[in-house]
């Protein structure tokens, strides 16, 4: 069964070792559901993402996160444990290779709440580019 949901979404970029994080706040309304042992949400991104006329699906499992974004912005990234994932990320300006390097995925989901936290190393064209944390709360809305 599909549930309304409140997703409050945080994220940080650092861009090399000695700069200045970028903190990133958002809270948006999207859906859940759960088929078998993994848990999905999607949710519509703004403008203020910088993702705007996209839709962001995030498939959950006990171990892994994967993020698929279709619309301006086209991309899938797989989060895992102290693993590394390739893929394709497509812009208005162009396309390129990106890596995800996971080093902590903590996923504590439940019927329609819960938590996720990720944090990772992003590289673009094999070279590794910044570090991020990202931090998604959910919760239904009543």
């Amino acid at each position: 069964m599909q549930k309304e949901v409140i997703i409050s979404i945080q994220g940080m970029e650092k861009m090399q070792e000695d700069s200045e994080a970028v903190n990133t706040k958002l809270v948006t309304e999207g859906k859940y559901y759960k088929k078998g042992d993994k848990h999905y949400l999607s949710y519509k991104e703004t403008e203020a993402t910088g993702f705007g006329a996209t839709t962001t699906m995030l498939k959950i499992e006990k171990d892994a996160v994967s993020v698929t974004r279709y619309g301006q912005i086209n991309s899938h990234m797989i989060f895992k444990n102290g693993e590394r994932h390739t893929g394709h990320y497509e812009t208005p300006f162009g396309s390129f290779t990106i890596g995800v390097v996971s080093d902590a995925v903590r996923v504590e989901m439940e019927e329609g709440k819960g938590l996720i936290d990720i944090h990772y190393m992003l590289e673009i064209d094999n070279n590794t580019r910044a570090e991020h944390q990202l931090s998604l709360h959910v919760q239904e809305m009543e």
